[in-house]
C-alpha cells in the first residue's frame, strides 16, 4: 500500500492550484452523522461539546484517509445556533425529539421597509438586526452569540490539526448577496422583490458584497487560514432563469471571488441545488483562485468538462448512496469519480453537501475504502 508522502496541508493547496498531488484529498463535511457513529443521539452531539468532538475523533480514528475536516460544528452548535445562527431554527432536545435531525425555518423576518437599513446603515447592522428577529434575542445576546462561535470555532480548528486534518475552510464568509437578501426576507417575498424593485435591489446586492469580503477578512484575520466558506443556492437554475442570475448573481459573485484574489483569499463556492446550466458563467471567475463545491444535483462530470484547467472542484457523493443505495453502488461511483479527475485537475473528494445523518455505516465506509482504492496517484 503506498504512503502519503504530502501533508494534509501541502495536499489541499496543490489541489486548489492544480497541481499534481500524491493522492486525491478526502473532505467530505460530517457532522450530526458522527454522533450517530459514535452512539450518541443527535441531542447530545448538537449541545454537548466535548461529546460532538469526541464523536468526530471517532470517525478520524476509523477512516485515518481522512485529511480535510470541512465542517464548521460553531454554526450548529446548539448554544451558537439557537442566537446567532444563520436561520432559525429547530433543535432535538427542544423543539424536536432527542435523536431528530435540526430543522431550519424560513420566514419573513426582514421586510421591504427593512431595506432602507442595509443602504443607510450598511450589511453589518442589516445583519445584527436579522439575527435578533430570527431569534428573539436582544444585541446584547447576540454579539455574545457571535463572541461564542468563535471561541468554539477556534477550538474545532485546534482540534482538525490536532487529527494532522487539513481545514478545508478556516472560516464562513456568509453567502453570495442574492441568499443573503432572500434567507432574510424568505424565498417567496425576495423572488417578488426581485420582479417590483429590480434596480433599487441591484444596488442593495452591491452593499452585500462588502459585507461578505469584509467578513472573509476578518475570517482570515482569527483564523490564519485563506480557504473561506461561502455559500450559494437560491439563484441557480434550479430557482431562477440564467437571465436573471446574470442580472442578480453572477455580477456580485464575480467582483467577490476577484476582491478575494486580489487579497490571497480562496472561497469555496459551497454551491447546493443544480448549477449545470450556470457552469459557464464560472469561467468568468478568476483562475485556479475558487473551488466549486457540488451537491450531487450540479451534474459534476459536465462541471469537470467545462471547467478542467480552470477550478479545483468539491464533491459529490449523493446523500441517496450514503442513505439507500448498496456499498457497491458507493463505489462504483466513487470510482467513476476518481477514473474522470485525472491527477493535477485540481478533484476534492466529498459527500455531496452533507453525510447525511441517517447514512448507513457500511456505505461511509465504501466511501473512504474508495481513496485507497481508487485515489492514490503515487
Amino acid at each position: 500500500m503506498s504512503k502519503d508522502v504530502m501533508t494534509a496541508e501541502e495536499r489541499i493547496v496543490a489541489t486548489i492550484n492544480l497541481e499534481p498531488v500524491d493522492r486525491v484529498v478526502c473532505a467530505p463535511l460530517i457532522e450530526q452523522y458522527a454522533g450517530q457513529f459514535a452512539g450518541i443521539t443527535n441531542k447530545e452531539f448538537n449541545w454537548d461539546w466535548n461529546k460532538c468532538l469526541a464523536s468526530i475523533d471517532k470517525v478520524k480514528e476509523a477512516y485515518p484517509i481522512w485529511d480535510s475536516n470541512a465542517y464548521m460544528q460553531q454554526l450548529r452548535y446548539g448554544p451558537v445556533a439557537k442566537v446567532v445562527g444563520s436561520m432559525r431554527c429547530k433543535y432535538p432536545g427542544v423543539e424536536l425529539a432527542d435523536n431528530d435531525q435540526y430543522q431550519m425555518v424560513e420566514f419573513e423576518a426582514m421586510t421591504r421597509e427593512d431595506y432602507n437599513i442595509l443602504k443607510e446603515r450598511g450589511s453589518g447592522e442589516y445583519r445584527l438586526i436579522f439575527l435578533e428577529r430570527a431569534h428573539i434575542k436582544t444585541r446584547e445576546e447576540v454579539l455574545e452569540g457571535i463572541k461564542l462561535a468563535a471561541e468554539i470555532r477556534k477550538k474545532e480548528l485546534e482540534a482538525t490539526l490536532r487529527r494532522s486534518q487539513s481545514a478545508t475552510w478556516g472560516s464562513f464568509a456568509g453567502v453570495i448577496p442574492f441568499d443573503t437578501l432572500s434567507m432574510s426576507r424568505s424565498m417567496e417575498k425576495f423572488y417578488k422583490d426581485m420582479y417590483q424593485m429590480a434596480d433599487e435591489l441591484q444596488e442593495l446586492l452591491w452593499i452585500c458584497c462588502d459585507g461578505t469580503v469584509e467578513a472573509a477578512v476578518k475570517g482570515i484575520e482569527a483564523t490564519g487560514i485563506n480557504r473561506v466558506f461561502i455559500g450559494g443556492v437560491r439563484c441557480s437554475g434550479q430557482f431562477i432563469s440564467k437571465k436573471n442570475y446574470e442580472r442578480f448573481g453572477h455580477p456580485y459573485l464575480k467582483s467577490i471571488v476577484t476582491r478575494l484574489a486580489e487579497k490571497n483569499i480562496v472561497p469555496i463556492l459551497h454551491f447546493d441545488s443544480d448549477w449545470t446550466q450556470n457552469l459557464e458563467t464560472f469561467l468568468d471567475l478568476p483562475a485556479k483562485k475558487f473551488v466549486l463545491e457540488l451537491d450531487s444535483a450540479t451534474d459534476i462530470f459536465k462541471a469537470h468538462d467545462i471547467l478542467k484547467g480552470h477550478c479545483a472542484i468539491k464533491g459529490d457523493v449523493s446523500a441517496g448512496l450514503f442513505t439507500v443505495a448498496s456499498p457497491n453502488e458507493v463505489d462504483e461511483y466513487a470510482k467513476k469519480l476518481f477514473s474522470t479527475f485525472k491527477n493535477g485537475e485540481g478533484f476534492l473528494y466529498s459527500s455531496g453537501c452533507t453525510v447525511p445523518m441517517n447514512s448507513k455505516h457500511e456505505n461511509v465506509k465504501a466511501f473512504f475504502d474508495a481513496v485507497e482504492k481508487y485515489g492514490r496517484y503515487n
